[in-house]
């Protein structure tokens, strides 16, 4: 499961980007294909920041998918 963003006490909101990248299987579809972000899970529109990858496998198969945050 994903962790939640810590919450700064100057800025009042954390960063999407700033939170550690869940492991593959433990993503939505819409996160996995990078329509939603995820970190909160929001819909993602123009500005969406490509995080890294999410990486995972099952056998031979490699389910590892490019992640995208909050502007």
């Amino acid at each position: 499961m994903v962790t939640a963003v810590d919450i700064s006490p100057t800025t009042r909101r954390g960063r999407c980007r700033d939170v550690p990248i869940p492991p593959a299987a433990e993503l939505t579809y819409q996160q996995g294909k990078g329509w939603h972000c995820y970190a909160c899970g929001k819909r993602l529109t123009a500005g969406a920041v490509l995080v890294g990858r999410a990486e995972g496998r099952d056998g031979a198969h490699d389910l590892s998918a490019e992640v995208y945050a909050c502007p």
